[in-house]
Formats: C-alpha cells, sequence, structure tokens
C-alpha cells in the first residue's frame, strides 16, 4: 500500500472500527477522548473534510499514517503494512468516562474463570501496553522476554493487557485499569540451573528486581508466586533450593507468608531490606529511577504539519 492509498481510509472510519466514538461533532469535526492518552474532556479533534487528526493535548497532528505510528508505535513502512494487511485493530484504554475494564463487582475468583483469551501476540504493537510498562518503570527490553500481549474478552467485551504466564499456562493480567488472571491460575517457576532461588509476590516485583539488576544480572532460578495464597503450593519447589531469598512485600500477607516459609524449615534470607522503605520493588524501583514523561511525540513526527485544526 502506498502513502497515498492509505490517505484514502478515513480516519473517523478507521476509529469507528475499533470501538471508537465521537463525544460530540461539529460541522466538520469530530471530538473525540484521545485515543493516544488518558483525559476527561473530548481534545482530539478529527477534521472529515480534511482527513487529518490534532491531539490538542500533545500537539501531535497529521494524516491517517502519521495517527499509525502513534497507535501502532512503529515507523511509516509497519504502519502501511498494517493497513494494507488490514491488521489495524487497536483498542483505546485511556478514556476515564466509562471505565474501560475495572470489574468493581466481581471477584478475583469470579474474574479468572469469566475471562477468555482469544489472542497472545509479542510486545511491541500496542503502545497503550507499551506505555503502561513503562510507567511502571520496567526496561521494555525485559518485559519482551517474560511478557506477551494478550488479547481476551469478558463477556461480549473485548479487553487487553500485558499478560505474564504462570505454570499452567494461565496468565497474570496488568493494564492501566485491570488486575487479574486467567485460569488457570498458577505460580510461575523459571528455572536457571542454579542452585539459588529468588521468590516473588508478583511479575511486577520480577520484572522490577530485573531491572534494577540490569547491569549486573540475578544467578537464580526464580518463583513467582502470583498470590500470597499460593505459599503451600511453592514449598515443594523451594526445597530443593540452596539458597531461598525472598523479595515480600511489606504488608500483613507479605510478614505472613515470610511466618510460613520460615515454619517450613527452608530458612529463607530475607531480601525485602533492599527496600525496607517502600511496600514492594516496584515502588522501590519508580523512586529509584524516576519515569521520564512519555509525551509520545515520535522526533520524525512534524506537529501539526503547520496546519491549524
Amino acid at each position: 500500500m502506498t502513502c497515498q492509498q492509505a490517505k484514502e481510509i478515513s480516519i473517523v472510519e478507521f476509529l469507528k472500527s475499533n470501538h471508537i466514538h465521537p463525544e460530540y461533532i461539529r460541522g466538520n469535526d469530530h471530538w473525540y477522548l484521545s485515543p493516544l492518552r488518558r483525559e476527561n474532556t473530548p481534545s482530539f479533534k478529527v477534521d472529515t473534510k480534511l482527513n487529518l487528526f490534532y491531539d490538542h493535548g500533545t500537539g501531535i497532528g497529521g494524516d491517517i499514517i502519521d495517527l499509525g505510528c502513534q497507535l501502532f508505535n512503529c515507523d511509516v513502512k509497519e504502519s502501511l503494512s498494517k493497513f494494507e494487511a488490514g491488521s489495524y485493530l487497536f483498542q483505546q484504554q485511556f478514556a476515564l468516562r466509562p471505565p474501560l475494564h475495572i470489574l468493581d463487582s466481581v471477584t478475583q475468583e469470579e474474574s479468572v474463570s469469566s475471562i477468555k483469551i482469544s489472542h497472545v501476540q509479542q510486545l511491541g504493537n500496542n503502545l497503550a501496553i507499551t506505555n503502561y510498562i513503562k510507567s511502571r518503570g520496567i526496561a521494555s527490553e525485559i518485559a519482551r522476554i517474560h511478557c506477551q500481549e494478550v488479547y481476551y474478552q469478558i463477556g461480549d467485551k473485548s479487553y487487553f493487557a500485558v499478560g505474564f504466564k504462570n505454570r499452567s499456562g494461565g496468565y497474570e493480567l496488568r493494564s492501566q485499569y485491570f488486575k487479574g488472571s486467567s485460569s488457570p491460575k498458577d505460580i510461575s517457576h523459571i528455572e536457571n540451573g542454579t542452585r539459588s532461588v529468588c521468590v516473588l509476590e508478583g511479575f511486577m516485583d520480577f520484572l522490577s528486581l530485573l531491572t534494577l539488576r540490569k547491569e549486573n544480572p540475578v544467578a537464580s532460578d526464580f518463583l513467582i508466586l502470583n498470590s500470597v495464597s499460593f505459599v503451600d503450593r511453592s514449598l515443594d519447589i523451594l526445597k530443593n533450593y540452596r539458597n531461598v531469598f525472598l523479595y515480600l512485600d511489606h504488608d500483613n500477607a507479605g510478614r505472613k507468608a515470610l511466618g510460613k516459609y520460615e515454619s517450613a524449615g527452608l530458612n529463607p534470607i530475607d531480601a525485602s531490606c533492599m527496600y525496607q522503605k517502600f511496600k514492594d520493588l516496584n515502588e522501590y524501583l519508580l523512586d529509584q529511577k524516576p519515569i521520564q514523561k512519555d509525551t509520545i511525540q515520535r522526533k520524525d513526527l512534524k506537529k501539526s504539519r503547520g496546519l491549524s485544526l
């Protein structure tokens, strides 16, 4: 597909195909809650006459190719390929009205059974997921090794999140709006052939540890509980290790888990002193390495191409 052919695709229809609709319409101008970021008031405008967009919150504007580069987090060539293949579905997860998928009335157990995985792919295709990982301070190259983009359904609604696979094939799912898991829920065990193991409550803690030690990698196996209720389930694995290092949260659940491991005779090493003043490793990581605000703006993209939209 050529650039000229891509420009013939209506931005409004493109957004509509991804279930993104205008909040209101004034003449040729369609106003949306921005698909590039979170906001309460529509400030993302599409001029249907010119088939151009402008996001007033970031100063980013242009044609559908520019929009594709932003949403797919890719260059022009890859954006054109996606348009030609028709594989340009994405899902807006920034709008605050209404919340996209906070399951206020659904318990963790119910959410596990109701989640149906529809598609899994490598990280880097979905800007919302990429930005969420960045917001947690996780190094993208580390996340790509251990996580995937997971697309799933709850009832008749579709969602996506960063996914971390457990040993039974289920996924821990995280996004800006959701924390849950698919069935079956289980622990994750990463074996590197060592006699030591690091035990962490969740995969964000695991990724945080690897990010903190990126220049000096941890020589260890890893066991991610994915729930402190799985302490007992982990004992048969941990008893085979010479050294067990615990990176648990500084809360009641973490302290109870530590007590269980000690009662089981593992003689674990409490490594949580590393982040003594913080609830968990991810909070510590964010404090050590403040996240630079991501303007989502590409260096090679002119802000508005001289257009007053």
